[in-house]
Parts: C-alpha cells; structure tokens; sequence
C-alpha cells in the first residue's frame, strides 16, 4: 500500500489502487469493492462496486468534507447516505 499524502489520492481512486494518506485511505476489499474510508471503517467516502461509483451523502466534519473532495473520482456517482453505503460495500 502506498504512503501518499491526501492531495495526491485521486489517481489512486480512479485507479482504484490501494493507497494510505493522513486519516484516508482506498483498499480494494475481498469482494472486489474498491472503498475509500475516512478515518476508518466507520466512515466510507465513496466506493465503486462493478462499474457504478457510491458516494456518502452524509454531513461529515471540515476536515473529513476536504478529504472527500481530494478523493472524489471525477466520476458520476449515486449518492446515498453512510449507514445505506456501508450495506452496499458489505454484500
């Protein structure tokens, strides 16, 4: 897993590579879903699943509202809120 600061995650998600940065990561789990979490597995920031990204509609803090948009995929998402999010990401 690569050390990489937040600022330059983004390819990484697109890539959908595994990546650690400060209190962010992406992990390409056993399912095959490719996740970015935000200060652990309690909080998913966005997660593509087949060819479909999900994004966390939730209200989250300024720091984590900044992680989101370094790591967003520039892609079109469905935005769903956390705890329907974590149920996708867990079939």
């Amino acid at each position: 897993m690569a050390n990489i600061s937040n600022s330059k995650c983004r390819s990484y998600v697109q890539a959908l590579l595994p990546f650690k940065g400060s209190n962010l990561y992406g992990d390409l789990l056993g399912n095959g879903i490719y996740v970015v979490w935000s200060y652990g597995q309690h909080w998913p920031l966005f997660a593509k699943v087949g060819d479909q990204w999900y994004e966390n509609d939730d209200r989250y803090s300024v720091t984590t509202s900044k992680q989101h948009g370094q790591a967003h995929p520039h892609a079109d998402t469905i935005k769903v809120p956390c705890a329907e999010l974590k149920s996708i990401i867990e079939r």
